[in-house]
């Protein structure tokens, strides 16, 4: 999983390099254009290292013994919820329970 990031981060960078140095010749490419294509990879790069950043401190939580544990009650995180999303912290009923402070 990490491995599929780092990938894509890494061909990612690769696609901005090459737009700073070819982004404005005569590919077509007006300033618009470049601009656009540079935020979007911008936005796709920064979602891919924020998803890095969640593995790392998953892989934490396992090497301390406390991965599966609810941050917020305590509790064991149901296994549906950790096969479905592998580095939450949070329990449903944690994440409803910080939901609820958040909205308040």
């Amino acid at each position: 999983m990490k491995e599929v990031d780092l990938s894509q981060l890494s061909l990612i960078n690769k696609q901005i390099n090459n737009l700073s140095e070819n982004g404005n010749d005569d590919n077509g490419f007006n300033a618009t254009n470049y601009f656009i294509e540079i935020e979007s990879l911008l936005v796709k790069k920064s979602r891919i290292k924020k998803h890095i950043h969640f593995i790392d401190n998953a892989l934490m939580r396992i090497e301390k013994g406390i991965y599966g544990v609810c941050a917020e009650t305590g509790l064991l995180i149901d296994k549906k919820r950790l096969l479905a999303v592998p580095t939450t912290t949070l329990s449903m009923e944690g994440k409803k329970i910080r939901e609820k402070r958040i909205i308040v």
